[in-house]
């Protein structure tokens, strides 16, 4: 079991380092001046509204329809929900005491949201495949769910109001519902149509760490590795969570490339947009970029190991 753990931590390992150095030239790109990280808040809206959707939606129509992947896509929609409520939960116990509603919703909304659409996602579908990215498009549908509706609410230092359509009405969502029924008819497309899907769903992993890497540029390193609050964010977003996850994953009788995608979305560092949502909803954002800086950081040494383990449980 040890071999095969140490084998599967270094295939893993391998893949997560491959899309961080790929992270790392929108790192160079923005401090050389050619992409900055304004250019990337830009593309993040071609990557949120299209690109990913587009991924996601081939996605399931690469996918065939078997018994096990429909019990397979009803069971992760569940666990991922699961994995938002326990993650809520745990969030909730902490960082109550002397501090303000927008400090702590902050904390709380990092401590929720993984970096499930950014680093999950391509991640998965390195480690898993087409498998991977059918069970994390399931991750991502939830976590939208949840961001627009508790996130928001947190965030915003219980300011701004729940925007219901939002729930249905944005890209991760309607990607989904797009994608469900293409996967339960099996609609045989042209040729030309099914490559465009492809090829464009192909471009969500590269330009989603180029532009991750822009945002990586742009953290406070020294403030990164001083505050305690930090290190404990990364505690329970890295450590904590995912092996609580993991656990009740197994429990629940989890297994194959279903159990490494939710691992690895379960896994994976403070949501991206947290900084972007602090921005929007006028909080701190240094301290949102902190935490995830941190945690990115952290989870080359901690992804590896814990989607390794889930690989040979």
């Amino acid at each position: 079991m040890l071999t095969d753990f140490i084998n599967n931590l270094k295939v893993v390992a391998v893949q997560v380092i491959i899309l961080y150095l790929i992270s790392g030239i929108g790192f160079i790109a923005d401090k050389t001046k050619i992409f900055v990280q304004a250019d990337g808040k830009r593309l993040v809206d071609l990557l949120f509204n299209l690109i990913l959707p587009i991924a996601i939606v081939n996605s399931f129509l690469s996918m065939e329809r078997t018994p096990e992947h429909i019990r397979g896509l009803l069971i992760s929609f569940a666990l991922a929900v699961l994995t938002h409520i326990i993650a809520i939960a745990i969030s909730s116990l902490t960082f109550r005491k002397r501090r303000s509603l927008m400090e702590r919703g902050v904390y709380h909304y990092a401590i929720t949201f993984s970096n499930a659409a950014f680093l999950a996602l391509p991640l998965a579908q390195s480690v898993a495949g087409d498998e991977g990215v059918f069970y994390s498009s399931c991750y991502v549908a939830v976590f939208n769910v949840f961001a627009f509706t508790y996130g928001i609410n947190q965030i915003s230092g219980k300011k701004a109001k729940i925007n219901f359509k939002n729930i249905i009405l944005n890209p991760g969502s309607l990607s989904v519902l797009i994608g469900v029924p293409l996967f339960l008819l099996q609609p045989q497309l042209p040729l030309f149509a099914t490559s465009v899907l492809e090829r464009v769903g192909a471009c969500n992993s590269p330009m989603a760490m180029i532009v991750f890497g822009t945002f990586l540029a742009n953290c406070n390193f020294r403030n990164i590795f001083v505050k305690r609050e930090v290190y404990f964010v990364s505690l329970l977003r890295l450590v904590v969570i995912p092996l609580a996850m993991l656990f009740i994953f197994k429990l629940c009788g989890i297994g194959g490339n279903m159990l490494t995608a939710l691992t690895v979305s379960a896994s994976a560092p403070v949501a991206t947009n947290t900084a972007m949502y602090a921005s929007k909803y006028d909080n701190d954002t240094a301290l949102s970029s902190e935490l995830v800086g941190q945690t990115s950081i952290f989870s080359v040494l901690t992804m590896p190991v814990i989607v390794a383990l889930a690989q040979i449980l």
